[in-house]
């Protein structure tokens, strides 16, 4: 596996890029549920999973993650990794999902990241492949609950998003961020019902932003840029 190389003068400036590169390709990003980012137990590290519709998706929550002090890492395949490998220095490491083995290594890596220290985030797109959005059921790999079965003590959090054209000429970006959900050890854990589960809270966090942008409530949503 590829492992992450950060770098911290290169996220500095890549974060300058990204936030340019949105607001020209975008109207606006929107997003409900900052709190949840916002109240994260110091003593808990955080694991993200999102829905995966649109290659912009991993850049739209990077934007987001700017306003938390977080020392951010996110899953990749291998295969787009190797050509996108300056994202290393962003935090991303390489999983192949293909190969169990492989896989294996990539879930234990992550599991290290949160264990060694509270203050990091693993973002993960447990689809494991760009989907249209209103794809239903979602169906997720297992590399999420298992990560979570080794870290332990952890907090997940849902991250739904949309892009949609709403009467304007460049697409706006909703995001709604589910409610966390918080783990601690417990030789219990049944990997397969936690996927299930996790599964359900990213649909139910889905159709709720699908929700809001049919009805046009936007009252919670703060907008970024």
């Amino acid at each position: 596996m590829l492992e992450a190389n950060k770098s911290v003068w290169f996220e500095q400036v890549f974060a300058i890029y990204n936030r340019n590169l949105l607001k020209r390709r975008f109207h606006s990003l929107q997003v409900s549920g900052l709190d949840f980012l916002k109240n994260k137990d110091e003593e808990s590290p955080l694991i993200i999973y999102a829905n995966h519709s649109c290659w912009w998706d991993g850049l739209v929550i990077s934007e987001i993650l700017r306003r938390f002090d977080f020392e951010n890492y996110v899953m990749m395949e291998e295969k787009h990794l190797r050509k996108l490998f300056l994202f290393r220095k962003l935090g991303a490491f390489s999983v192949v999902r293909e190969n169990p083995r492989e896989a294996i290594k990539s879930i234990n890596y992550a599991a290290d990241l949160l264990r060694t220290n509270p203050n990091r985030i693993v973002l993960i797109f447990p689809q494991a492949e760009i989907l249209p959005n209103d794809i239903r059921p979602l169906c997720f790999y297992g590399g999420l609950a298992r990560i979570i079965e080794k870290v332990g003590k952890c907090r997940a959090v849902p991250i739904a998003i949309r892009y949609e054209f709403l009467g304007n000429f460049k697409p706006q970006i909703f995001v709604k961020i589910g409610e966390s959900e918080n783990f601690t050890a417990n030789d219990n854990f049944d990997a397969k019902a936690s996927t299930e589960k996790f599964e359900n809270c990213l649909t139910e966090t889905l159709e709720n932003l699908k929700q809001d942008i049919l009805s046009n409530q936007f009252i919670e949503y703060a907008l970024i840029f």
